[in-house]
């Protein structure tokens, strides 16, 4: 008999009532059961810079990273050695991470110069830079640049001279936009959104301007209007907090979310688009003064948002806290940067006293999340960890780049980028801690917490007794970093009084665990009274020995399981349909 308890996620099994060799008969999957994404979680070798990455951009198997640094250093090197100078941006080959020929340096005359935006034109052609400088390899810009991909120069006659910080960039074939901190772009007066031809950087006629910095802007596909995201809480006069959409040829209002759609104090970070929806990534932030939130009006959220692209509403919102900074739509899922340490139960996401960075969700529903949990620290500057993403096509495989503050990865030293790959996974799951009771004559129950795997939900367990190769029962369990629940194999093929050893092992068809710890048990001759009360019944703890005992030998790590096909899709699509 086998028995799975969807909502528990617990697993009963009497060996004697199935006695054929092999699997257990095939489960339901758990309704909550988190999909697969086509990233793994683990990350490759990639160079390193000595300070804070604010924006990535790629092209042709090339990955551009700007920010706040002054140099880059090899995957392994530790903080200040083997460094390589390079002045806020780098330019970096997608599938082997390493710097490529480019070399540009922005620079500014007096105070802290910065890349805070990138963008490449939709030929490839050219890529666009923002943020806070006065020149580029001794091509004076001002805070605005366009660099010609293919010979790695900045395009002289390329001139938008912009009064403060660009934040956003976003291109079409024609035109340029940006969004920051500015009030005038080439002496004219732009309010924190601004359009230039992507030719000359001529300042063109379209207007949006807003009340407070602009900090995300993404151009429909369709190219008909431009989405606008920031700290804002009017756009052309109109009210319409933090998020916008606006016509791309003037820059007229299109859609508006007034007080009350978002917490007066929350603000858009970035915003990216599929052919049926637009994301947004919020964070909580103090207000300016002079700005309060309103009695009733909501005061928080940090999470990200779907909405339809035929008609500009609200298709779902998470309900997570903890500074979304950055997302990127790839195959059907969802990736964002963020420090998320409770989703005030969403997907059995709550309050977790710690910060997971990465997390991947379906485009059509905010949950189930799927088991893609990568990580970083919070790393330097303001303590976020990641601000960036991108997907990087390079011979053949896909990249998904990261970029932010932080200085360690999956818990190695590792600074400012990083980058995961849509091939099959390296990292086996977790060794199963396994103990074991016997209350009842002719059964031992066997149970351990579900492991963990950093890219895959659905695991193979497989039981041995008594040092055989084969095991007596292989079944499966649902688990995610947040909830991992107690599994337990009921062993009714037991005498009373013989003792048994159990090891358990953990696979993610891919790779498989080494054996847990030897747990060993003496079957219980009487009927034993329930816990709490009377004579404890006959148990062992994880280290394979009766309380007290000394820890059991360990094992060496496990061999591999059948490959998993390469690039299987997560089983999540968009919902809704292109406005015509």
């Amino acid at each position: 008999m086998a028995i799975r308890s969807v909502g528990a996620c617990t697993v009963a099994v009497s060996l004697a009532a199935a006695t054929l060799a092999g699997s257990a008969a095939a489960q339901p999957a758990a309704a909550t059961a988190p999909a697969r994404t086509t990233m793994t979680a683990d990350a490759l070798p990639t160079w390193q810079t000595n300070g804070v990455v604010w924006a990535v951009a790629q092209s042709g198997g090339v990955v551009f990273a700007g920010g706040t640094f002054s140099a880059v250093r090899p995957p392994g090197a530790a903080a200040g050695s083997a460094e390589r100078p390079a002045v806020n941006f780098v330019a970096l080959d997608a599938a082997t991470g390493a710097p490529t020929a480019c070399k540009l340096s922005f620079t500014v005359g007096t105070g802290l110069a910065t890349v805070r935006a990138l963008a490449v034109s939709p030929d490839h052609k050219t890529l666009y830079a923002g943020g806070r400088f006065s020149a580029v390899s001794g091509v004076p810009a001002s805070s605005l640049a366009a660099v010609d991909i293919a010979t790695c120069k900045p395009r002289a006659a390329f001139a938008a001279p912009v009064n403060a910080t660009v934040r956003a960039l976003a291109a079409t074939a024609d035109a340029l936009y940006l969004g920051g901190d500015f009030t005038t772009v080439a002496g004219q007066a732009r309010h924190s959104f601004a359009s230039v031809a992507t030719a000359s950087g001529a300042l063109r006629p379209w207007r949006a301007d807003a009340d407070e910095s602009g900090r995300a802007v993404e151009v429909t596909p369709d190219g008909r209007d431009v989405i606008l995201g920031g700290d804002f809480a009017s756009v052309a006069g109109a009210d319409s907090r933090a998020l916008a959409v606006v016509d791309g040829t003037t820059g007229a209002l299109v859609r508006k979310y007034p007080k009350g759609f978002l917490a007066g104090n929350v603000r858009v970070k970035d915003i990216t688009a599929d052919a049926t929806g637009f994301y947004t990534a919020m964070e909580n932030y103090a207000l300016p003064p002079g700005r309060h939130t309103e009695p009733g009006e909501p005061t928080a959220y940090d999470g990200r948002m779907a909405f339809d692209l035929t008609t500009f509403k609200e298709r779902w919102r998470d309900t997570c806290f903890g500074a979304t900074q950055g997302v990127t739509v790839y195959q059907g899922a969802l990736y964002s940067a963020s420090h998320a340490h409770d989703c005030q139960g969403l997907d059995g996401f709550s309050e977790r006293n710690d910060r997971q960075h990465l997390l991947a969700q379906p485009l059509r529903a905010p949950a189930p999340f799927a088991a893609w949990f990568p990580d970083t620290n919070d790393g330097i500057g303001e303590g976020i960890g990641p601000r960036v993403l991108a997907v990087a096509p390079a011979k053949g495989t896909d990249y998904l780049w990261v970029g932010g503050e932080f200085t360690s990865v999956n818990g190695t030293p590792q600074q400012g980028l990083t980058r995961f790959a849509n091939t099959p996974d390296t990292g086996a799951p977790s060794v199963p801690k396994v103990t074991a009771t016997s209350t009842v004559p002719g059964k031992v129950e066997v149970q351990w917490q579900a492991a963990l795997d950093l890219d895959d939900s659905e695991l193979t367990y497989r039981v041995y007794r008594d040092g055989a190769t084969t095991p007596v029962r292989t079944l499966t369990g649902s688990s995610v970093l947040w909830r991992r629940p107690q599994l337990t194999f009921t062993d009714t093929d037991v005498k009373p009084g013989t003792s048994y050893t159990y090891r358990v092992t953990a696979g993610d068809g891919t790779y498989t665990s080494a054996l847990s710890a030897p747990v060993t048990i003496t079957a219980t001759t009487t009927r034993q009274p329930p816990t709490g009360g009377g004579v404890p019944p006959t148990t062992t703890t994880p280290d394979g020995k009766h309380p007290k005992g000394k820890p059991g030998k360990k094992d060496k790590p496990g061999k591999k399981d059948k490959p998993r096909k390469k690039g299987g899709g997560p089983g999540w699509d968009a919902i809704g349909t292109k406005r015509g």
